[in-house]
């Protein structure tokens, strides 16, 4: 199955709830069964919220039809980009264990923040499966290097007990799919270590020069 038909048919699953929730509140003010004001106003307010999910599907779904953006171009400070992801993983709740100074730069295609927030974006969905999340933000040489699960995430995943990333199966809808792709297209690798519920990532570093 192509990337395209995968998008389609995510797309059709997802728009399906808030398309029937958006005609069944539209459909109780049009045919006034709704009498008080304050009915009325949670029916438009959970419209509203219905649409603008509709309007994410769509979003992301056109990042998937988009011509397939070439190899990176442009530098972004490696130090900016770990900031930025730690500045997005602790909006989300998890916990970040150290923020070391990275020197160097990243080759990117995109925008810092869009890049960050698709890597917070894969990172988080470890949140729910394990208790205490906690992200590290490694600076070694050649790479930046994020991790994200249990507290002995780092040694499982150094052991080489490495398995494939599914995006597709990670999590339901096109959000996951989407960061991966950006990740992927600035030259990362993601994967996950153990029982799954430990998820790396890591950029290539530029060997010289400065953002």
């Amino acid at each position: 199955m192509t990337d395209a038909e995968r998008v389609l048919s995510v797309l059709i699953h997802d728009l399906r709830t808030p398309l029937g929730v958006a005609h069944g509140y539209l459909r109780l003010i049009r045919n006034d069964k709704l009498p008080s004001a304050d009915e009325r106003d949670k029916a438009l307010a959970s419209t509203q919220d219905a649409l603008a999910r509709i309007s994410r599907l769509c979003q992301e779904a056109s990042g998937f039809l988009e011509e397939t953006p070439g190899p990176p171009a442009g530098r972004a400070s490696a130090s900016d980009l770990a900031g930025r992801v730690a500045t997005a993983l602790a909006e989300r709740g998890i916990t970040v264990d150290g923020e070391p100074a990275v020197s160097g730069a990243i080759a990117v295609g995109t925008s810092v923040e869009r890049a960050a927030d698709a890597i917070a974006t894969l990172l988080a969905i470890r949140a729910g499966k394990t208790a205490g999340p906690v992200a590290t933000v490694h600076g070694t040489p050649g790479e930046l290097r994020f991790t994200c699960g249990p507290a002995d995430a780092d040694r499982t995943l150094l052991s080489g007990a490495e398995q494939p990333f599914d995006p597709w199966r990670a999590a339901p809808g096109l959000s996951v799919a989407l960061a991966h792709r950006v990740v992927v297209a600035l030259g990362g690798r993601v994967w996950t270590a153990g029982d799954g519920l430990a998820l790396a990532l890591s950029l290539p570093r530029m060997e010289s020069g400065h953002a």
